[in-house]
């Protein structure tokens, strides 16, 4: 059943700062389904409320949330090509925070795309993964290691993880400092976690498509920031994709625990607000995004049909993906990252 059908009870107050003043700047979802979102007026946390309970959203990622957005139990060829592509394009940022040998852990790891390439580039790299079919695809199929579960019943050891990826996972979580916190317990001193969200700011979509029945919560960069924060990592550095359609994050795990303190953000809810109103319809329509989105995804089409018709699997495809990579990027040369890493 869809999530947005499930609803079951009411947000208290906000997982960042605890406030409890909240304004709805939304009542649908990207489909047109119903979906209260709502902003937190102390801190600009977006969220949903009402919201699913605890048991209906694992059951949900476990054997719906897949079949819902890709209409297959696991995943087809050209869902692996897309998804290989995509790791590519991400290792570009994450090459700076890898080390030989490096011990890395993608959480909500999908078809297992990154962690195979990241094993065939010669890293330690492991998945966590909630829904059955793609984590039975990623250890039948690409054989790697890659557990079935979610934070609650994730089994990795303290202090032994050089780096963590939560690759558009924490807008799912029911409870992300609480996630992020775990994961501080997971990394070494001075690991890292690497964190990438969609951004609530963004303007290169619709604004009728913005919110969406699976994300519980919508990030900017101040919001994801305190997050970590708030779960006593260090921020290292935020930025958001070329188009703005994506924020990330890095964070480092200090020797001891930076004191967790939920505090507002003045100012952030109002910057939201300000960004979701001047962005309507009318405004997008005189933008390039509605016209070089659409001829960006048919030239995209037409190279992905050329590739898929030299491979009749996922494996072999993805070795590929990651011999290009060795021949091209030299992983081991320390590439810059594609966006700028601004300190916060």
């Amino acid at each position: 059943m869809p999530l947005h059908e499930l609803s079951t009870y009411s947000v208290e107050h906000c997982e960042l700062c605890h406030g409890k003043h909240f304004t709805e700047v939304a009542d649908a979802d990207r489909d047109g389904k119903p979906l209260r979102t709502v902003i937190c007026e102390d801190c600009g946390l977006v969220f949903s409320d009402p919201r699913p309970s605890t048991t209906q959203i694992d059951d949900f990622y476990r054997n719906s949330y897949r079949l819902a957005y890709k209409q297959a139990w696991q995943p087809r060829l050209n869902h692996t090509y897309r998804a290989g592509k995509v790791a590519q394009a991400r290792l570009r940022n994450l090459m700076p925070l890898l080390t030989p040998g490096c011990n890395v852990l993608d959480f909500g790891s999908g078809g297992g795309e990154l962690v195979f390439i990241l094993r065939e580039l010669g890293h330690d790299a492991r998945g966590i993964e909630p829904n059955f079919g793609y984590a039975d695809y990623s250890r039948d199929m690409l054989g790697i290691p890659v557990q079935i579960g979610g934070f609650a019943e994730a089994s990795v050891e303290s202090n032994s993880l050089d780096l963590v990826t939560l690759f558009h996972v924490a807008e799912h979580l029911e409870h992300p400092v609480e996630a992020f916190q775990k994961v501080a317990g997971w990394l070494c001193d001075g690991g890292r976690l690497y964190v990438e969200v969609p951004n609530v700011e963004s303007c290169c979509i619709w604004p009728s498509s913005r919110f969406h029945q699976a994300h519980l919560y919508n990030f900017n960069a101040a919001t994801l920031a305190q997050t970590g924060r708030r779960a006593g990592l260090r921020v290292v550095s935020t930025f958001t994709s070329e188009d703005g359609g994506n924020v990330s994050a890095i964070f480092e795990k200090p020797k001891v625990l930076l004191e967790s303190v939920p505090t507002p953000l003045p100012g952030n809810a109002q910057d939201i607000l300000r960004i979701l109103r001047e962005h309507t319809l009318f405004a997008h329509t005189f933008t390039s995004y509605p016209y070089i989105r659409p001829l960006q995804k048919l030239r995209r089409q037409w190279r992905e049909r050329q590739i898929l018709a030299r491979f009749s699997d996922g494996k072999s495809l993805l070795q590929s993906i990651a011999h290009e990579i060795q021949r091209k990027e030299r992983p081991d040369s320390g590439s810059p990252p594609t966006a700028t890493l601004a300190p916060v």
